[in-house]
């Protein structure tokens, strides 16, 4: 069982430019929350389908600075603050621009906490996950890529 999947099993996400989003035809209100005139590229990010009352799902649509954004998955036993905080930490010293985080355990001693970011250029995968498992011992870590194209493990 490949349990790295979850997390994509669970959030969604589809860069897009300005034009792929220009069709939706957002009400004006939303435009000015994401900026979309000072930006080219816009992550749409969803959640799972809720299953309490109606049945829904929550999208958030991050203004993004350049045409690639990562997901950073690592897979833990339980979901450990510290770890989170100094990957976070980590990131931002290699000025990667940090969309969003999320986390959740899908299992006991099952724990995912995934970190969206997005930098001008192609990353070095294997170093950055060479980086984070010296921070903390994980149990695993992927990243993935998502291009105006979708996502593709790298």
């Amino acid at each position: 069982m490949n349990s790295m999947t979850d997390i994509l099993d669970h959030y969604q996400g589809k860069l897009y430019d300005k034009e792929g989003i220009e069709h939706w035809d957002l009400p004006d209100s939303i435009k000015n929350q994401i900026e979309y005139d000072d930006y080219d590229y816009f992550f749409l990010a969803s959640s799972k389908a809720e299953k309490h009352g109606q049945r829904h799902l929550h999208l958030s649509i991050y203004p993004i600075k350049f045409n690639i954004v990562y997901l950073l998955e690592i897979e833990t036993p339980i979901i450990n603050p510290r770890l989170m905080r100094s990957t976070l930490e980590h990131l931002r010293k290699k000025e990667f621009d940090i969309i969003t985080s999320t986390g959740f355990c899908t299992h006991k001693e099952l724990c995912h906490f995934g970190i969206y970011l997005s930098v001008p250029s192609q990353i070095n995968t294997e170093d950055l996950i060479s980086e984070i498992k010296k921070i903390e011992k994980v149990s695993n870590a992927t990243i993935y890529t998502y291009s105006c194209e979708g996502c593709s493990k790298t």
